[in-house]
């Protein structure tokens, strides 16, 4: 979805629409996981709140890290592959429609733009209202209790207009974050969530930065670290509760976020210098003072640690009550002055500059559950008669019994290998069937996802899976082999021709294979010399940039062809993994003879030569750079790895000629 729906439509239709949230999930993701698929019935929200991914949605490949947000349209399926920290992600699925009577003026925005179904996807730039948001919707979506169900629904429509606002005001990813605006961005986070319990690695969280970082910022701006503010803020706020109510202490302490009484006034005290019942007694005795015109010392609370406050009405001006000026200023004026304000800073910023105080009780993290498919059963008098002779393949799973010749099969991720071994299936995933290397080739097959319904309508006699995850699903259905997917391409093509009867076809395509990958190999190496260094890059001009090496978008150039990889990237990726994420600034530290740079080639191209960074590298400068379509390289089937080994040497040549 582009911008040309402006953000007050964007918000009407949201406005008018009636929303049911049909499913929310919280998932963690292993470092490394390759090939883990999230499926999309409805609409809906896939959220990253740490780690990375190679993610493949809607023919796109993207590499998001820390906290990216995808609105994804119904039936979209997701494909993921976790990076050196793993993954944390979210999902919130929902329904919507317009209301009965909503205006006609509305409803023709929706037939030029509908945000219900549209594809998009940002960066927050302020993450810590939308983190918080979601793990308080998942918490009411786990109680599935009648009161919860319409709390969520209310904290549905804020976070949609969180999103919103967020999304249409995202800037380019070029542009940084300032020092201050860090700062800001935090100190909003803990004002609306100081009753909550905040440690300082929540907090950086929340930001998408290091615990360290974000208390060198703090201390950048405000001379003292995000703790120390954020106590600062709560007994602030105690001491506005002390003065304006008769609430007990307890419940002062846990509406700041303090659960322990003791702890609560040990705070109050060390902040401003008498106890809380203290400084209570004291209001009290000074506005009976105050109604008698009573000025004198005696009838004043005497507090060491808080200074009297003297500002003007500018907010770009402050002073401290002794004249002297407020050193954090000079700093930076970017921080409201209503946020100083709340948090006790407009006087005393540069003074004390205090100690960090340790953090308050963490408290129980929501549960990270995962949810298995339930698994259709089958009755024990429904078995098939069937006169076909079965087999014993092994497995990952262990030995398992297989037709001799299945001829209704379905798979998940294996689509690709299956069509080289001649054997079309009855069903597979879209993701796989989209690939434009199979391009005429499944006219008829079904697409399945993991929808089991849909699998036991075609009565598949064997499934082949690459999901650990679903197996025990799908073997109540057929008889099914699970294969890692971590062979290389001719492995796993013999493998799968044992099981599927097919090893006589296995190797006549191997054989063939490896005659077309000799021919390209020649004419590729004809042009890049025996020691010219080649390395592959995704994400164009941006702030960063993903680098692969022997897997997923570098197999076919390192892997295949057997061009010469940066000793840089043999160092730093785990051959594992497979890729690694780089800011802009470290590209010449990896930059071979030759790049090859994947990108959306229908929607991006990039003028390399014209950028002030990328000038100045050696390989754009002899034209030795090439864009390939990130979304062709990403297969890793034999038919797909075939193209793209010819699609690089017709790449070559063709420049060679130009």
């Amino acid at each position: 979805m582009d911008k040309t729906l402006q953000q007050h439509e964007h918000l009407q239709l949201w406005m008018h629409a009636h929303i049911r949230i049909t499913h929310m999930g919280k998932m963690s993701v292993p470092p490394g996981a390759q090939g883990v698929g999230v499926a999309f019935p409805t609409s809906g929200f896939f959220c990253i709140s740490g780690g990375s991914a190679l993610m493949l949605l809607n023919n796109r490949i993207y590499s998001p890290h820390h906290m990216h947000i995808f609105h994804v349209p119904r039936g979209s399926w997701v494909e993921l592959n976790a990076g050196v920290d793993g993954l944390e992600y979210s999902t919130v699925l929902y329904e919507a429609e317009l209301a009965k009577h909503t205006p006609s003026a509305v409803k023709d925005k929706l037939k030029t733009c509908n945000p219900f179904v549209a594809a998009y996807h940002f960066a927050p730039p302020h993450p810590g209202m939308l983190y918080a948001l979601l793990t308080q919707m998942y918490e009411l979506w786990l109680e599935q209790q009648p009161s919860a169900g319409l709390r969520l629904k209310g904290l549905a429509y804020q976070w949609i207009s969180h999103v919103v606002e967020q999304y249409h005001t995202w800037q380019d990813p070029m542009q940084p974050i300032s020092p201050a605006q860090q700062v800001t961005m935090a100190m909003e986070y803990m004002l609306e969530h100081y009753a909550n319990s905040l440690t300082l690695e929540s907090l950086a969280a929340a930001m998408q930065l290091s615990p360290g970082h974000l208390s060198n910022r703090f201390k950048q701006i405000l001379n003292r670290g995000p703790i120390d503010c954020l106590i600062r803020l709560r007994m602030e706020k105690a001491r506005k509760l002390l003065e304006e109510t008769m609430l007990p202490l307890r419940s002062i302490a846990s509406s700041v976020g303090y659960q322990d009484v003791y702890y609560f006034s040990k705070a109050f005290k060390k902040q401003f210098g008498c106890s809380p019942s203290a400084y209570r007694r004291q209001r009290v005795r000074n506005n009976q003072h105050e109604q008698e015109n009573v000025t004198s010392e005696e009838g004043r609370l005497h507090i060491d640690t808080l200074q009297q406050r003297s500002y003007t009405d500018n907010n770009y001006y402050y002073q401290l009550a002794d004249g002297g000026s407020n050193e954090m200023f000079k700093h930076n004026k970017m921080v409201p002055a209503s946020l100083l304000l709340a948090f006790g800073l407009l006087i005393g910023a540069c003074g004390n500059s205090g100690t960090e105080s340790p953090a308050v009780n963490s408290g129980n993290a929501a549960p990270i559950q995962t949810e298995a498919a339930a698994s259709p059963g089958k009755e024990s008098g429904t078995e098939k008669n069937t006169q076909a002779a079965t087999r014993i393949v092994s497995t990952a799973k262990g030995d398992v019994e297989v037709p001799a010749n299945p001829e209704r099969v379905v798979t998940d991720f294996y689509l690709g290998y299956l069509l080289a071994l001649d054997v079309k299936p009855l069903g597979s995933n879209k993701v796989f069937m989209e690939n434009p290397y199979l391009e005429g080739m499944v006219d008829g097959i079904v697409d399945v996802s993991d929808n089991l319904e849909v699998i036991l309508s075609l009565d598949p006699d064997l499934i082949v899976t690459g999901s650990a995850d679903k197996y025990e699903a799908f073997s109540q259905i057929a008889p099914t082999v699970f294969i890692e997917n971590i062979a290389d391409v001719r492995e796993q093509t013999l493998q799968l021709g044992t099981i599927l009867g097919k090893e006589e076809t296995a190797e006549a395509w191997l054989a063939d294979f490896e005659k077309q990958l000799a021919e390209a190999k020649a004419r590729v190496h004809k042009i890049i010399q025996e020691d010219e260094i080649v390395t592959v890059f995704d994400g164009g001009i941006m702030k960063d940039n993903t680098i692969y090496g022997n897997a997923y978008t570098g197999r076919a150039f390192h892997g295949e062809l057997g061009l010469n990889m940066h000793e840089n990237v043999v160092r730093d990726i785990n051959p594992e993994i497979g890729w690694l994420r780089i800011s802009n600034e470290l590209v010449t530290e990896y930059a071979g003879d030759y790049i090859f740079m994947a990108v959306d080639t229908k929607n991006e191209s990039f003028d390399y030569a014209a950028d002030p960074f990328w000038s100045a590298i050696e390989a754009v400068r002899k034209n030795r750079i090439y864009e390939i379509d990130g979304y062709r390289f990403y297969f890793s089937d034999p038919i797909s790895v075939m193209g793209q080994v010819r699609d690089v040497a017709n790449m070559l040549e063709s420049r060679l000629a130009e």
